[in-house]
């Protein structure tokens, strides 16, 4: 299948407002447990990416930025690609006149002066710092918004720290016409960075292209430099071409730069251990027959063998939480698994009575299993009408997996607006930093739909714990209403929102904040890094004015 050929225009951005820093004046930010954070906790060459919408359609950018560690605050240098659908802003300068600021609460802003071949842009990036090394992150101003990560480089890396490792990799976004692509798939270098052993599926508006041959190379860069990656497989006669900005040997970030579609997503090492026994909590998105956004998330167990002997998962399906039961009641699935006999590292799932697709393509890796479904075009099953693209990952759950009393945690949503309440469909992402008690939770959140004016609130509320590391969280302020939580660890969880009457769509994740250090040089290493949050694509929801079908959810009393 060929992407549409479509013409690079130049890459223009509004004009946008300087904001005077992060977070209103009337709220005092509330400092983790372990300590405060401050500008000096921002120090060394910090990777990012973030995958959303602007006033053209699906955006992604991805780079790198250098941080003094200065009560200065400077951002003396930097790189960064910008694509949406006018075109691509390939290895764009950050300026050393960006500036940052972090306040007690790990929360900061970043406002990067960016020079494009089009002239100088200003984009801010909210983020919300878990420790000197890691941070979830936003696009914080009115030209547009979206979410993803940020991660500090410790060293830089050589080619040949890259070789003879396998890697999985999962990317997302869309066409320059908004309809929705994603891939899933796996490499191995050589010394040279020659792709010697390599597979691919993707996914292109419902229609699924799976267990592709992969061949290419792939280079890393050096420090705010980013390498090459040039994949070539039997879905487009064209190398797809992507800019590779390094955290270090086990984690890459990559984003689309040779204007046939849109797309940013992550790269890590691969795992040998195949698929794990045990629970797996996950997360998944995708869009129903009407266009509209879909989030689900849950637990499913598997026997690490071939079986998915039983699971459970909520959905939000563009504001009716499972099916309209009340309470909440979750969906029940099963299913099987089978590894790809060329041993790529590549598994078929199948899973019965998931209401987010039948059949998955799935890459084991150290952030967890990257799922992408790839169920044939125009397949019927229990729930569905159409096959769809619906995408996201699944974690081993550890032992005594829930939320932890009197800690600070760092949380990023991303979804949509459903219109219902607002009369206008768009992207919604959202920071926040809390802290919490035996059942309550206190904090600050940031929201952006970049349609209407930014905004601190105060974000308090409580959370109740269920079974298996699950539970629920309430709020009773903030741009939050309801919850429904899925913990990996005791600092890690999954989440998707629960309240129609918050009238949005969203899911995420929340992690806690470790001490502080003014030394970022060494990182501190979580528990489970994970993939930028991210939904599938619905820039400007041209899929709900397009009239494509994709899968259907019944919106019904089970």
């Amino acid at each position: 299948m060929s992407l549409p050929n479509r013409l690079a225009l130049p890459f223009a951005l509004a004009a946008l407002a300087v904001l005077a820093g992060c977070g209103s004046s009337t709220n005092t930010p509330t400092a983790p447990p372990s300590g405060g954070f401050s500008d000096t906790n921002f120090s060394g060459t910090y990777t990012f990416s973030v995958e959303g919408e602007d006033g053209n359609g699906i955006f992604a950018m991805a780079g790198t930025l250098v941080a003094c560690g200065c009560t200065q605050g400077t951002i003396s240098s930097g790189t960064v690609d910008l694509v949406d659908p006018t075109g691509v802003a390939a290895q764009s300068t950050i300026g050393s006149n960006s500036t940052y600021s972090v306040s007690a609460d790990g929360r900061g802003l970043a406002k990067l002066m960016i020079t494009t071949s089009g002239g100088s842009e200003q984009i801010n990036l909210d983020f919300v710092l878990t420790s000197s090394s890691h941070g979830l992150v936003s696009r914080y101003d009115s030209a547009g918004t979206g979410s993803g990560t940020i991660d500090l480089q410790p060293s830089v890396i050589s080619q040949a720290s890259v070789a003879s490792t396998p890697y999985a990799f999962s990317v997302s976004g869309g066409d320059f016409i908004d309809t929705p692509l994603a891939s899933v798939g796996s490499f191995t270098l050589d010394a040279s960075g020659n792709i010697t052993t390599a597979i691919e599926d993707f996914n292109y508006g419902g229609t699924p292209t799976t267990a592709l041959p992969l061949t290419g190379s792939v280079t890393v860069g050096s420090g705010t430099t980013p390498g090459v990656a040039s994949l070539l497989t039997a879905f487009d006669s064209n190398p797809l071409t992507f800019d590779v900005y390094t955290i270090d040997a086990t984690h890459l970030k990559v984003i689309e730069v040779d204007g046939q579609a849109i797309m940013v997503g992550d790269v890590f090492t691969a795992s040998s251990a195949g698929v794990p026994q045990g629970n797996l909590a996950f997360s998944m998105s995708g869009l129903d027959t009407s266009g509209a956004l879909f989030a689900t998330g849950g637990l499913m167990a598997s026997d690490g063998a071939s079986q998915i002997t039983s699971g459970s998962e909520d959905i939000n399906d563009d504001g009716v939480v499972d099916a309209g039961t009340n309470p909440a009641t979750p969906f029940t699935f099963g299913g099987t698994f089978i590894a790809d006999p060329s041993g790529s590292g590549r598994y078929q799932f199948t899973l019965s009575g998931y209401q987010g697709g039948t059949n998955f393509a799935a890459y084991p890796s150290s952030a967890g299993l990257l799922m992408m479904e790839v169920d044939p075009a125009g397949s019927l099953d229990v729930g569905i009408d159409n096959a769809g693209v619906t995408s996201g990952m699944a974690v081993l759950q550890q032992s005594g997996a829930g939320v932890t009393a009197s800690a600070g945690y760092g949380l990023n949503s991303t979804g949509e607006s459903t219109g219902v309440n607002s009369g206008s469909i768009t992207e919604l992402d959202e920071i926040a930093e809390f802290k919490t008690t035996s059942s309550s939770i206190s904090g600050l959140i940031d929201v952006n739909d970049f349609t209407v004016s930014l905004n601190t609130s105060n974000l308090t509320g409580s959370y109740t714990a269920g079974s298996n590391g699950t539970g629920t969280a309430t709020f009773s302020s903030g741009g939050m209403q309801e919850i429904f939580y899925y913990s990996i660890d005791g600092s890690t969880s999954l989440f998707i929102n629960a309240d129609p009457s918050t009238d949005q769509v969203s899911l995420g994740s929340f992690e806690i904040q470790t001490t502080p250090t003014s030394n970022a040089a060494s990182p501190v290493q979580h528990p489970h890094v994970l993939p930028s949050a991210h939904t599938v694509a619905h820039g400007k929801s041209a899929l709900r004015k397009g009239g494509h079908h994709l899968v259907v959810y019944p919106k019904k009393a089970k």
